[in-house]
């Protein structure tokens, strides 16, 4: 199996990442992209694009800063509103989401909207 710490080796190795402001220095936890770490992010960001956005319809792009004024993001919902259950595998510690869990195990469910009660209500039945 290959470890997160090969992994990042290959990559800065290869030129597809290097730590933040590294001829100075570096800044911790942060990475920059070299030339080939540029073209695949730039890669996944157009099939993304392509798949959730020019094949829906009535979906547009916007390109914001994720630093907004917190009112944006209590109008959009996210503040109050927002839970992504997880359930975790204490054996291989992997995280799954409850609502995907769900409905792979019964299709006929659509946990979409259930608050986070009817889903442990149902997973624990």
């Amino acid at each position: 199996m290959v470890t997160l710490e090969y992994l990042v080796q290959y990559a800065k190795q290869t030129g597809y990442i290097f730590q933040g402001s590294e001829i100075y220095g570096g800044l911790a936890n942060t990475w920059d992209y070299g030339p080939l770490g540029h073209l695949l992010k730039k890669n996944i960001k157009a099939a993304w694009e392509q798949k959730f956005v020019r094949q829906a319809p009535n979906v547009v792009s916007i390109d914001s800063s994720i630093l907004l004024n917190p009112r944006v993001w209590e109008a959009s919902g996210h503040l109050s509103g927002f839970s992504d259950p997880l359930i975790e595998n204490k054996t291989s510690n992997q995280r799954y989401r409850a609502d995907k869990l769900i409905k792979d195990f019964d299709p006929t469910q659509d946990p979409d909207g259930w608050t986070d009660e009817q889903m442990y209500q149902f997973i624990t039945e």
